[in-house]
C-alpha cells in the first residue's frame, strides 16, 4: 500500500500536489519546446545519461515517476529495444502529450502511460526490475514516502535512478545559474510559456537538499550502494541505488 505524508512531518515540497499537478497541465504545451531553449538541449543529454545508468535490458519492465510527455521512456526502449515502460503522472495534459508522441515513434506496445501518484503506486510488490524518475522528487510531498513505494515496487535485484535539477555548485557555475535564472528566463517564459512555473523552477532547486543530503535520505528509506553524480556544473545529479533486500 502507498505511504501518505507524516502529519508531523512539513511538507517536503514548496507548493501542494493539486497545485503541482495543476501547474503542469497548464504548461503542458509548451513543456517541451521551452525546456529545449532554456537548456540548450542539455535536458536530452541528462536523459540519456541517467537511462544509461539505470540499464535497461531486453524484456525488462521499468517504471518511469512522472513520466511527463514520456521522453524517458521513450529513452529507455532506444537503448533497450525489447523492453517494456510504463509510466505514471498525475497531470493528465502532459500524459495526453506522452500519448501522442509515443504513438507517432511506433512504441504504443512497449510503452503505456497511465495517470498515478508516486505515494501510492498501483503496483504490486516486486513488479519492476528498475524505476527512473526524472526532475519530478523535488515536487512530491513526502519523498522518503515516495522512495519507500520505490523500493516495494522494485525486484531485490533492480535499481532506482532520480535525475534531478539541484542547486548548482561551484565559484563559477552557482553565480552564472543566477544571472541565468533571474534575468534570462524569466524573460523567455514570459513569451514562450509561463514564467510563475518556472520562477517555481528555480526556487525548488534551491530549497531541494544538497546532494550528500538527500544521499542519507535515501539511505534511512533503506536503499543500498546510493551513489550520484553531478552534470553540468551540479545544475542537474543524478542518484541511483538498489533496494534494501538485494541479495
Amino acid at each position: 500500500m502507498g505511504r501518505s505524508a507524516d502529519a508531523n512531518r512539513p511538507r517536503d515540497s514548496l507548493i501542494s500536489a493539486d497545485d503541482n499537478r495543476r501547474m503542469f497541465d497548464a504548461i503542458a504545451g509548451y513543456y517541451d519546446s521551452t525546456n529545449r531553449f532554456l537548456t540548450g538541449g542539455l535536458d536530452a543529454y541528462w536523459r540519456r545519461r541517467a537511462v544509461a545508468c539505470l540499464a535497461p535490458t531486453v524484456g525488462g519492465l521499468y517504471l518511469d515517476v512522472g513520466c511527463g510527455t514520456g521522453d524517458v521512456a521513450l529513452e529507455i526502449v532506444r537503448q533497450a529495444a525489447g523492453s517494456r515502460v510504463v509510466g505514471i503522472d498525475p497531470s493528465q495534459g502532459m500524459l495526453d502529450l506522452g500519448r501522442n508522441k509515443v504513438s507517432q515513434a511506433g512504441q504504443d506496445r512497449a510503452i503505456q502511460l497511465v495517470p498515478g501518484d508516486g505515494l501510492a503506486l498501483p503496483f504490486p510488490d516486486g513488479r519492476f526490475d528498475g524505476v527512473i524518475t526524472s526532475f519530478c522528487i523535488r515536487n512530491v510531498t513526502d519523498r522518503r514516502g515516495a522512495l519507500a513505494e520505490f523500493q516495494r515496487v522494485l525486484r531485490p535485484n533492480g535499481r532506482l535512478v532520480i535525475l534531478e535539477l539541484t542547486d548548482p555548485v561551484g565559484l563559477l557555475m552557482k553565480p552564472l545559474f543566477r544571472v541565468y535564472s533571474n534575468l534570462v528566463m524569466p524573460l523567455v517564459t514570459r513569451f514562450m510559456s509561463s514564467a510563475p512555473a518556472y520562477r517555481y523552477l528555480t526556487a525548488s532547486m534551491t530549497d531541494f537538499p544538497s546532494a550528500e543530503r538527500f544521499k542519507e535520505i535515501m539511505e534511512t528509506v533503506g536503499f543500498k550502494r546510493v551513489q550520484f553524480f553531478r552534470m553540468t556544473g551540479g545544475i542537474t545529479t543524478c542518484f541511483f541505488g538498489t533496494p534494501s533486500a538485494e541479495t
